[in-house]
């Protein structure tokens, strides 16, 4: 169960850099002043890659919405797996009760602060956790 959580804060924070690390992206001083769009107003194309972010969609601040939906019309540009990570990674966000977000952003703020080449490692780790398969769960 902790390897679990660990493993979404993980993913959840590649997701927030690969979103902040996209072009394009305002400046951090500007993102409170970005409108907000209503659910209704995005391309059928970005609501359905956005998708299983529409219940959460209006909460989000506008400088959000904006990086997703930039992100969403990059979607049709990725290679299938970079579609299919993208898509998992949405999901794991939405799924993601309120405290586990901001967990998540804390963890992702962190990393940010780390060298490069403990970044590095620290993707590694996580890439080969993800990868090994689930070990048998046994009574402690």
């Amino acid at each position: 169960m902790a390897q679990e959580r660990l493993r979404r804060l993980l993913a959840a924070g590649l997701a927030a850099l690969a979103l902040a690390a996209h072009p394009g992206v305002a400046a951090s001083k500007e993102a409170p002043k970005t409108p907000p769009t209503p659910w209704n107003r995005l391309a059928p194309q970005d609501r359905a890659v956005l998708q299983p972010l529409q219940k959460d969609w209006d909460k989000l601040p506008g400088y959000q919405q904006q990086r997703l939906q930039s992100a969403a019309r990059q979607y049709p540009k990725m290679q299938p797996i970079q579609q299919e990570r993208f898509q998992e990674r949405i999901r794991d966000w939405a799924s993601m009760t309120p405290a586990q977000r901001k967990a998540a952003r804390e963890s992702f703020q962190g990393m940010k602060k780390l060298p490069p080449s403990k970044q590095h490692e620290l993707r590694e780790r996580w890439l080969e956790r993800r990868a090994a398969p689930e070990a048998p769960k046994t009574p402690q």
